[in-house]
């Protein structure tokens, strides 16, 4: 069986090569969510009076949600005593 040794020189390039791979592209996860960071931990009824951005959701609990990730969607969580207990993008 015949080995193969590549020179040294040949795994910089290839790392070099590495580097001229096209980055993920990014996508906004700005959803609004760290504007609203005050009403964590008041009442539900707060968000009569607050316009949610499209799209959002609310969530109680025991409520089935997909778990696809939307970066630009609000989700407000409410917790079992009625209150939002967090507010993130996703």
């Amino acid at each position: 069986m015949k080995q193969i040794v590549f020179p040294a020189f040949v795994g910089a390039i290839m790392l070099g090569l590495a580097a001229c791979l096209p980055t993920p592209i990014q996508t906004p996860t700005d959803c609004g969510a760290s504007q609203l960071q005050y009403l964590v931990g008041k009442p539900e009824v707060v968000l009569q009076a607050v316009q949610l951005p499209t799209p959002h959701r609310i969530i109680h609990p025991g409520d089935m949600v997909t778990m696809d990730l939307q970066p630009s969607r609000m989700n407000v969580t409410i917790n079992a005593a009625g209150k939002i207990s967090k507010i993130t993008c996703g």
